[in-house]
C-alpha cells in the first residue's frame, strides 16, 4: 500500500509553468536559429547545451542561481569538448570516462548539487564520446554547448533586476506561515522542533545576505533572525501548555494561553501573506495588542494560581512577552519591505534633516576606518 500510494501521489508543488517555459524557450531558440540560418546541427548542439543546464534551474535566490547555473555551463561545454575528442582515441576514453565518474561521484561531500551537475557532465561525457569529432570541431562544438547554457542561465536570470529579493521573501513567508500552523498544532516530543525544514531552507535562501549590507539586506536578516527567535518560544510555549495542562487540569490560565497561541497564529500568518504578496499587513497591529493585553491579564492572574502551577505561569507569561515583542518588531520590518512600506520609508529618510544624515555617514565612515 505504502509504494503503491507513493508511486501514485501527485506532488502539484513540484510544478512550476515559469521555469518550464523558460526552459522551453531556452532550448527552442537555439533550433529556431539552426533552421533559419540552415545549420540544424550546431543548432543541436546548442539545445543539449541550454537541456542540461536547465536541470539547474529553480526558484532559489538569483546569486546561488546564477553561480549553479554558471558551473552547469562550463562543465558542459567541457563534457561536450572531452567527450568529442576522446571518441577518437578508445585508450583515452575510458580512463577518461573512469576519473571523470570518479571525480562526479567525490562531489557528492561537497553538496547534492555539486553531485547533481557532476552526473549531468558524465552523462553528457559519454553522450559526444560516441560521435568522435576532430579537435577544431569538438571545440567548437563545446563553444556552442556553453553558449546554449549561457542563454538559458539569462532567461532564468532575467528578472533579477527588478525581483531581486522575491526568492528571499518566499522563503520568509514559508517560515513564518509554517510557525503559523505550529503555533497551535499539539506538541510532537518524539518529532523535531517545529518549522525546521522550512528554517534550513530559509537560512540557506538567505545566506548569500551575509555580506550584503544596504537595508533591504539587513532588513531580511532581521526577519529571520526572528523567526528563529519566535521558533524557540513557540516550541517553548506549547511545552508549557501541555504541563499546564496535565499538572493544573481545569485551570482557566491554559484557555489563556490557548487564545494567546491562537492570536499569534493569526499574526505570523499575516506577517507571511504580506511577505509573500509585498502587501500592507491589515490587523496585526490589533492582534499584537490583543496579546499583550493576554500577557498582562496572565500577570494579574499569576498571585491566585495554585502553588505546582504558579512557576510554569511565570515562565509562560515571560515566553508571551518575548513572542509579543519579536512579532512586533517582525510586523515592522515586513510593513517596511512592502511597495508601501519602501515608499514610506523613503520619506521619512528624505525628511530627516541634513545635518543628521551628515553625521551618520561621517560616523559610519569614521567606523570603517578605525582598526
Amino acid at each position: 500500500m505504502t509504494l503503491w500510494q507513493s508511486v501514485l501521489r501527485f506532488q502539484r508543488d513540484k510544478i512550476s509553468p515559469w521555469i518550464a517555459f523558460r526552459n522551453t524557450l531556452g532550448m527552442a531558440l537555439p533550433l529556431a536559429a539552426g533552421i533559419a540560418l540552415n545549420n540544424l546541427p550546431a543548432a543541436l548542439i546548442a539545445s543539449i547545451g541550454a537541456l542540461n543546464v536547465s536541470y539547474s534551474d529553480s526558484h532559489d535566490p538569483y546569486v546561488q542561481r546564477a553561480r549553479r547555473m554558471l558551473a552547469a555551463c562550463v562543465l558542459v561545454g567541457l563534457a561536450v569538448f572531452a567527450g568529442a575528442v576522446c571518441g577518437n582515441h578508445h585508450l583515452l576514453a575510458v580512463p577518461v570516462a573512469g576519473l571523470w565518474a570518479f571525480a562526479a561521484g567525490m562531489l557528492v561531500a561537497l553538496s547534492t548539487t555539486a553531485a547533481d551537475l557532476g552526473i549531468m557532465s558524465l552523462v553528457t561525457l559519454v553522450v559526444f564520446a560516441a560521435k568522435p569529432l576532430p579537435p577544431e570541431s569538438a571545440a567548437l562544438s563545446g563553444l556552442l554547448a556553453l553558449g546554449g547554457g549561457l542563454l538559458q542561465t539569462v532567461l532564468a536570470l532575467a528578472f533579477w533586476p527588478i525581483r531581486r529579493y522575491v526568492p528571499e521573501r518566499r522563503a520568509l513567508a514559508n517560515f513564518y506561515a509554517e510557525l503559523a500552523r505550529a503555533a497551535v498544532a499539539p506538541v510532537a516530543v518524539r518529532e523535531a522542533p517545529p518549522a525546521s525544514a522550512q528554517s534550513t531552507q530559509a537560512q540557506t535562501a538567505l545566506a548569500h545576505l551575509s555580506g550584503d549590507h544596504s537595508i533591504e539586506g539587513e532588513r531580511y536578516r532581521v526577519l529571520l533572525s526572528q523567526a528563529e527567535r519566535t521558533r524557540l518560544v513557540l516550541f517553548a510555549l506549547g511545552r508549557l501548555r501541555v504541563r499546564i495542562a496535565r499538572e493544573a487540569a481545569g485551570c482557566s490560565e491554559s484557555a489563556l494561553l490557548d487564545r494567546y497561541l491562537e492570536i499569534a497564529a493569526r499574526a505570523l500568518q499575516s506577517i507571511g501573506e504580506a511577505l509573500l504578496a509585498a502587501e500592507p499587513m491589515a490587523g496585526v497591529a490589533a492582534q499584537l495588542d490583543a496579546m499583550a493585553a493576554l500577557a498582562e491579564e496572565l500577570r494579574a492572574r499569576c498571585p491566585e494560581a495554585s502553588e505546582p502551577a504558579t512557576a510554569m505561569l511565570q515562565d509562560a507569561r515571560s515566553q508571551m512577552d518575548a513572542l509579543t515583542g519579536q512579532l512586533r518588531s517582525a510586523f515592522d520590518m515586513a510593513s517596511s519591505a512592502t511597495a508601501a512600506g519602501l515608499v514610506a520609508f523613503a520619506r521619512r529618510e528624505e525628511s530627516t534633516p541634513w545635518r543628521l544624515r551628515l553625521g551618520g555617514t561621517l560616523a559610519t565612515l569614521r567606523a570603517n576606518l578605525s582598526w
